[in-house]
């Protein structure tokens, strides 16, 4: 027997009718079929990530910078929020995090190579002329820039579906990103370092539930408010009017 939630909608179906349901199908698309007081019914339920036969997941790959040369930023408390929250989620057998620290311009393609992911979020920082900070190694930093990162996306976005730059003014960034990804997530202007941590958390737990890339955004923002966060409305999302709502491997 399918266990169903609540709050889901019913099919107009089943308008009027009362009784014990009987849910003994379930269909695609989270679609379950059931009888109620001899009526065929349905009840479609919210979509949500199924992992491939194959034992493939939705790979999330987690970069992070911090050089010694920049304001320290908590990025290790950001990582393990998130990986706290997908622990908890429901469909946490579906993604794998992986992360990588003191990333340099050179990892990029390596990491992106090497493990080919469905999701890349970059944490560190970002500058109002559109570069994102890396390590150069001893504690130095260097700049990439907005045309560099949007090229690093249109050759490698066969798998990529979804970007999030949790840095400052990284909304130059994702627009550019954009015309290659299906979603990309910019920060119009800085955003305070606990916000990051509280927005990617909410995110990255409403995916974990299975909800739209658009949903997981609008709990991320309502989160920041829930918390009193003054920067609430400074992560800005830009989807594709062709793009998948939902991140399911397939």
């Amino acid at each position: 027997m399918a266990e169903l939630d609540p709050s889901d909608p019913l099919d107009v179906s089943n308008a009027g009718q009362s009784g014990p349901i009987q849910y003994n199908t379930a269909g695609p698309n989270a679609t379950v079929y059931g009888v109620q007081n001899g009526n065929f019914i349905k009840h479609v339920t919210s979509a949500r990530p199924v992992a491939p036969e194959d034992g493939s997941r939705i790979r999330i790959l987690w970069l992070a910078a911090n050089p010694l040369s920049t304001a320290r930023l908590a990025l290790d408390e950001e990582a393990r929020e998130v990986t706290e929250k997908l622990r908890l989620a429901r469909d946490r057998e579906v993604f794998e995090l992986i992360t990588r620290w003191a990333v340099r311009p050179t990892d990029l393609l390596q990491q992106l190579n090497e493990h080919r992911p469905h999701v890349v979020h970059f944490s560190g920082h970002g500058d109002s002329a559109g570069m994102i900070a890396l390590s150069a190694g001893e504690g130095n930093s260097r700049p990439v820039t907005t045309a560099a990162l949007a090229e690093l996306f249109r050759i490698m976005k066969d798998e990529v579906r979804l970007v999030v730059l949790n840095a400052c003014y990284s909304d130059i960034q994702a627009q550019a990103i954009g015309q290659h990804v299906d979603h990309v997530v910019g920060m119009r202007q800085p955003i305070n370092d606990r916000s990051a941590m509280i927005f990617a958390a909410a995110f990255y737990s409403a995916l974990g539930f299975g909800r739209s890339v658009r949903e997981a955004f609008e709990q991320g923002t309502t989160a920041l408010m829930l918390h009193g966060m003054p920067d609430h409305d400074v992560p800005n999302l830009l989807t594709r009017a062709d793009a998948d709502p939902f991140l399911i491997v397939t």
